[in-house]
């Protein structure tokens, strides 16, 4: 228990900070326009909360219109399943007496699943809804107290070395800024994109899926295979023929291609590209951490490190190690930098002196 505070704790405190890294930007903007910092504030909050609070309301709805057919599922689930093994046991001269009592005991047990993670996710909406408003209270000071804040972490620094951590608190900032709007436009781009094919292909409630699927994939790979798996199998459960779900996988397909190949590189901007290693490793150290919130949070992270580890000598090395097209650069580390000045075994081995 004492470990899953500290965990949720540090998650916290993650969440905050990115949190207000995002919303510098839209404060700074408003700073320009309105000369009280706090006016300013409050202003980036509703510009950012209120989208925020439509689209919420927006999925709550639809997933509430969606769980209310939860129980016709279910028997779709149990139909398809009683035929598939129907069938593999004319197939295989299987006992039809133990098939059936395997799909009782798993196949519609394994239906319940959903029902007890929606009551668990109702049980923690408090501690949800305190979390977000704890999060939104120290966002506010972090932004209100941001230069003084920024001045104390200059005066641990020598005056000679100021300018270049200045620089590179401003190349986070505007690395942040281009997340933010990039993520957004994709997110906006594939909801429209992923909704339309849903609606062509005749998908109940496409615009829900397509802009849940554009919302995953803020989750590199995980999130955008869950978009794609959920209206498969919905389409599965409650459709009466097999081109739907089928069509449904193939536009996912296609747009991934797109998204990965055109979308993503031209709005998100190279300098946001990671190699999948390192987010699949990011991911999964996130995901341990920090639990959803270290997944989402792992690309920016990842991200705004690379824009670090460039800034500085020692480091830069590391910068193209975190790169997307390593395998294209892996001969850079030995072309330029095979010189002590970037060995970070240096770091901890020194030659002994004879």
């Amino acid at each position: 228990m004492d470990t899953y505070c500290r965990s949720g704790h540090h998650r916290s405190i993650a969440v905050r900070f990115f949190f207000a890294l995002m919303l510098k930007p839209i404060v700074a903007f408003f700073e320009r326009k309105v000369p009280s910092r706090i006016l300013s504030i409050f202003i980036a909050y509703l510009v950012a909360v209120i989208p925020l609070c439509g689209v919420l309301f927006f999925f709550f709805n639809q997933s509430r219109i969606l769980f209310n057919d939860l129980p016709s599922v279910r028997g779709r689930l149990n139909e398809i399943s009683a035929s598939l093994f129907d069938w593999a046991g004319q197939k295989f001269n299987l006992d039809a007496e133990s098939t059936s009592q395997w799909i009782s005991d798993n196949i519609i047990a394994a239906s319940d699943v959903p029902i007890k993670l929606i009551q668990e996710s109702v049980q923690s909406t408090g501690y949800i809804l305190a979390n977000i408003g704890l999060v939104v209270v120290i966002t506010y000071f972090m932004l209100l107290y941001r230069t003084a804040f920024k001045n104390f972490f200059l005066a641990q620094i020598k005056p000679k070395n100021r300018r270049r951590v200045i620089q590179v608190l401003e190349e986070i900032q505007m690395l942040a800024k281009r997340y933010l709007i990039g993520q957004g436009l994709v997110i906006l781009i594939l909801g429209l994109l992923i909704g339309t094919g849903l609606w062509l292909i005749g998908v109940p409630y496409p615009y829900f899926w397509g802009f849940l699927a554009g919302f995953l994939e803020i989750i590199p790979y995980v999130g955008t295979s869950i978009g794609g798996i959920l209206p498969f199998f919905y389409m599965l459960m409650v459709s009466d023929n097999l081109w739907q779900p089928v069509g449904v996988v193939v536009l996912y397909i296609a747009v991934q291609q797109i998204e990965g190949n055109i979308i993503s590189p031209n709005v998100m901007g190279p300098s946001i590209k990671i190699n999948p290693f390192f987010i699949i490793l990011g991911l999964f150290v996130g995901g341990i951490i920090w639990g959803i919130a270290g997944m989402i949070l792992a690309l920016p992270i990842l991200a705004i490190s690379k824009e670090i580890f460039r800034s500085f000598k020692l480091t830069e090395p590391l910068s193209y190690l975190l790169e997307d097209g390593l395998s294209r650069k892996k001969g850079v580390f030995l072309s330029q930098f095979d010189e002590d000045k970037y060995r970070l075994f240096n770091l901890f081995f020194e030659e002994r002196k004879k």
